[in-house]
């Protein structure tokens, strides 16, 4: 092999081990479908998945996680909802067009609901 080619390997090898470890389970989440077609996860559903502590949920991970969501296609969204005792409470979460999707059966989300949980 020639010097370039190896060079070219190791440089394939470094972005391989540079991959973020939450990249991958975050590439087999599947949210909600809703009423409209959209499938939607809520942020705190993504760091229960990721096993991040309550204690750890500060500004830095939040921001680890939106950044890979917008690499992998979903869309930071915010949501206005009554709670059971009928309180608003606002969600934050991340959604994506699942009609374009071909992950097949999933689990639909009743009419009306907000991000799912």
């Amino acid at each position: 092999m020639s010097w370039l080619g190896r060079l070219q390997a190791a440089k394939a090898e470094l972005t391989a081990r540079n991959v973020d470890p939450w990249r991958l389970p975050l590439e087999r989440v599947r949210g909600k479908i809703d009423y409209d077609g959209l499938e939607r996860v809520s942020s705190q559903t993504l760091l229960d998945i990721l096993q991040v502590p309550r204690s750890s949920r500060r500004a830095p991970a939040y921001r680890r996680v939106a950044k890979l969501m917008a690499e992998l296609g979903w869309t930071a969204v915010r949501v206005r909802d009554l709670t059971c005792g009928g309180y608003k409470e606002q969600v934050r979460g991340y959604c994506r067009d699942s009609r374009h999707s071909t992950v097949p059966n999933r689990e639909c989300a009743p009419a009306g609901s907000a991000l799912s949980r």
